[in-house]
């Protein structure tokens, strides 16, 4: 697959992600993190692979960043209470029972919940089962 040149979109979501990270707003620098990633990859599959060194520095900051996003923590906390109460909960029950939350949030939350090593992701049909390794 050929995605339309990211090249200029690297930059400019790199520099914005740094930027926003440092003024503190999360929600942007979330935003533009995740902008960042997914152009590295898209350039890198245009690049035959080329760019893995550049993604997986992308990547890492994106991960080192959410460490410190009140929005992850909040949700992170919340799901590992759930989690706790309730060994093997899927990831789609607990967007009900974390119902204050926006589902794609929790997505975020869970999936660099797993990165770091908090709680276990375990593919189940079409979700997960969570579990505290």
């Amino acid at each position: 697959m050929e995605f339309p040149d990211r090249t200029a979109y690297i930059q400019i979501h790199k520099e914005a992600a740094r930027r926003h990270r440092q003024n503190g707003e999360h929600a942007l620098a979330r935003s533009s993190y995740f902008g960042w990633v997914e152009s590295v990859r898209q350039q890198n599959i245009n690049e035959g692979g080329r760019l893995e060194q550049e993604l997986k520095e992308a990547k890492s900051e994106y991960s080192e960043f959410v460490k410190t996003d009140p929005l992850y923590q909040q949700i992170r906390d919340a799901a590992v209470a759930k989690i706790r109460e309730e060994p093997g909960i899927l990831q789609t029950a607990l967007y009900k029972a974390l119902a204050a939350f926006n589902k794609s949030d929790i997505t975020y939350a869970m999936y660099f919940a797993d990165d770091h090593g908090v709680i276990a992701r375990t593919k189940k049909g079409r979700t997960y089962s969570l579990s505290i390794p």
